[in-house]
């Protein structure tokens, strides 16, 4: 796996542990795609869009939920 693509799997379970609180997995993972779309660049979306597609047993649930949900959007 690229530098790049541990990177942003590292980002989005730091983004997802750290909104842990907010609740259940649904409502981490609403976060979670608020975030992306506000600050991430379109070639880091495109590197998430790739990563859901190729599937990655790294994800936190909630960022892997999250990813699912932003595919249709990215």
């Amino acid at each position: 796996m690229s530098h790049e693509k541990t990177s942003l799997i590292k980002m989005l379970n730091h983004i997802a542990i750290n909104n842990a609180s907010a609740g259940d997995e649904a409502s981490v993972a609403a976060l979670i795609e608020g975030h992306v779309q506000k600050f991430w660049s379109r070639r880091m979306k495109q590197q998430l869009h790739e990563l859901i597609e190729h599937g990655s047993n790294e994800l936190h649930s909630a960022a892997q939920l999250a990813g699912e949900r932003l595919r249709g959007a990215l």
